[in-house]
């Protein structure tokens, strides 16, 4: 009898198993939409970061306005630099295209703004160039922008 049971109750174990793999997980319609709506905004916490000799790190919080407008603040840091710098960031965002404006950088120990332009087309980011700019400096980064 207790043979009997063993096997019923595994049969009843593989059986709920094989229906719970079998069961219809979100559709490819349900994916897009989700990751639309990720993009359709650039609301919320942001990390940056770029790469060099010289890497800065960006850690920020945009808020959108319904007209695209979009504004902000946060903190940048040079690898060298001894301690984070507070920075405000002004901008808009016309989907796809993303513009910020960074003011209250420090790099190489110049006091620069920053200008950035992408294109906010996948939920891994948009990386684009950071121009570094100050009177008789101008410098590109590299850097790549993630939404948190």
């Amino acid at each position: 009898m207790n043979v009997i049971r063993n096997v019923s109750l595994r049969a009843a174990v593989l059986g709920s198993l094989l229906l719970a793999a079998c069961s219809v997980g979100p559709t490819e319609e349900d994916i897009n939409r989700d990751l639309e709506d990720i993009l359709a905004s650039v609301n919320g916490e942001w990390t940056g970061s770029s790469t060099g000799t010289n890497p800065v790190t960006l850690a920020f919080t945009l808020s959108q306005a319904g007209n695209g407008a979009v504004t902000g603040s946060g903190t940048m840091k040079e690898t060298n630099a001894a301690a984070s710098v507070p920075i405000t960031i002004a901008g808009s965002y016309q989907r796809p295209a993303l513009t910020l404006m960074f003011s209250g950088m420090v790099y190489e120990g110049k006091t620069v703004e920053g200008s950035f332009q992408g294109n906010y087309t996948t939920v891994g980011g948009v990386g684009s160039s950071l121009q570094l700019t100050a009177p008789g400096y101008s410098k590109a980064l590299p850097v790549l922008l993630q939404e948190k």
